[in-house]
């Protein structure tokens, strides 16, 4: 994923147009993904601490990143709420 062409290059689109703490945030999820990538290169499990643990923030990172993203466009907090 981050050897293809275009992955990089998304990430710094972002950067463009929304505010610094979405920016912010969807660094934040970028990092835990590379990180986890990383971990399993170096031959690590998807039964192991520190990849469930990885998959733990990635998971935060990416619900953090939504709610922001939703606050900036206006939208319900939740696309459960009404």
């Amino acid at each position: 994923m981050f050897l293809t062409p275009g992955a990089y290059e998304i990430r710094h689109q972002l950067a463009i147009v929304p505010p610094p703490e979405i920016v912010e945030a969807a660094r934040s999820a970028f990092v835990v993904l590379r990180d986890t990538r990383d971990l399993l290169v170096a031959g690590a499990s998807v039964d192991d601490a520190a990849y469930v643990e990885l998959e733990e923030r990635f998971d935060a990172a990416v619900a953090e990143l939504r709610t922001g993203m939703r606050r900036n466009l206006g939208a319900a907090k939740s696309i459960t709420a009404r």
